[in-house]
């Protein structure tokens, strides 16, 4: 009886294992995180660019929510695409492993200081230019740091080699209850309906706004304030969506697990594809808060036109060396 208990989980172990290793995975890692690497690579070559950084704090963390989700991506492809190494090193491995996490933590609460930025110019503007909210953009830059890092401390010290599964990492179950909880709160929960809540609040405040202009002045025209609200409307269901759709199935997977212990949460597929579909999140960002942005748009075009200006100005150079050279050829 006792061999067939030991004989069933290594034939289990051995077979997941190779599962998660399949082929397909690797390829649809490299596919889905190079694309959102080349994404993030061009958002921000376009704000340095133009140094569109600079112009406002809304604009700057943007930028910065680029260049932590490219990190984070490439973070994702050292610590997620291969396996722990044997021994020390693998341990030292696994702990390290808390880096990506640190960026994904920081991409999420940046998201959040950008709502929360959003949320006081909205629906607070004078104590928005009162209080030069503007200034204050070293609170709002640290903040995701901070708080990714407090969040994200506790894997260093939990995170081991799993000897049971060769090159995997596991958590301590010491304190696995509490992490999951935190991971599912902190992380996701939280986040979640804070951003909700502040959108759905700037959207009132934006139709209250063009009613109330309507009513003072009849001839008010509300098209400039229908046109804020659809776009706000919209950036609301993308960002609230894709954020629900990709971080929710990872921190539920991970509570369940540190509740219930019922199955073996580093080793099975669906944990891996829940860990890529988290960095999808990193790899969406460049087009919900680049690619909407007017002033974004301005700078790809004007990146474009000087492409084509050079490319043309090449072409000319071209043609006049080549007459020049028929011209000494017919001399």
């Amino acid at each position: 009886m006792d061999a067939i208990d030991i004989t069933i989980p290594a034939g289990t172990s051995e077979s997941t294992s190779e599962e998660h290793d399949n082929e397909w995975l690797i390829t649809l890692r490299f596919v889905v995180i190079g694309i959102g690497i080349m994404l993030n690579v061009g958002v921000t070559a376009v704000f340095l660019y133009i140094k569109m950084y600079k112009k406002s704090l809304l604009h700057g963390l943007i930028f910065q929510q680029s260049v932590v989700d490219l990190f984070g991506c490439c973070a994702f492809l050292f610590f997620y695409n291969q396996d722990a190494p044997d021994g020390t090193e693998g341990r030292v491995f696994c702990k390290a492993r808390a880096l990506y996490w640190f960026m994904a933590h920081t991409s999420i609460y940046n998201l959040v200081m950008i709502t929360v930025e959003r949320y006081i110019a909205v629906v607070h503007p004078i104590m928005y230019r009162n209080r030069n909210i503007a200034r204050r953009s070293c609170l709002f830059y640290l903040i995701p740091y901070i708080i990714s890092f407090l969040i994200s401390f506790h894997l260093v010290i939990i995170a081991d080699v799993d000897k049971q599964h060769p090159g995997e990492c596991r958590y301590s179950k010491a304190v696995s209850l509490p992490s999951g909880i935190l991971a599912f709160l902190l992380i996701f929960f939280l986040p979640a309906c804070f951003m909700i809540y502040c959108y759905c609040r700037m959207v009132l405040q934006i139709r209250r706004r063009s009613r109330e202009n309507l009513q003072l002045n009849p001839g008010y025209n509300k098209r400039p304030y229908v046109s804020i609200r659809r776009n706000l409307v919209f950036t609301m269901l993308i960002v609230v969506v894709v954020f629900i759709i990709t971080t929710a199935p990872n921190t539920i997977m991970y509570l369940i697990y540190n509740i219930c212990h019922c199955f073996n949460f580093s080793t099975i597929i669906e944990h891996e594809f829940t860990v890529l579909l988290s960095t999808c999140n990193m790899c969406v960002n460049p087009i919900v808060y680049g690619a909407k942005m007017e002033d974004f748009k301005h700078g790809v075009r004007k990146i474009w036109r000087q492409i084509l200006h050079l490319h043309g100005a090449g072409d000319d150079l071209s043609a006049v060396q080549t007459s020049q050279h028929f011209s000494n050829a017919s001399v």
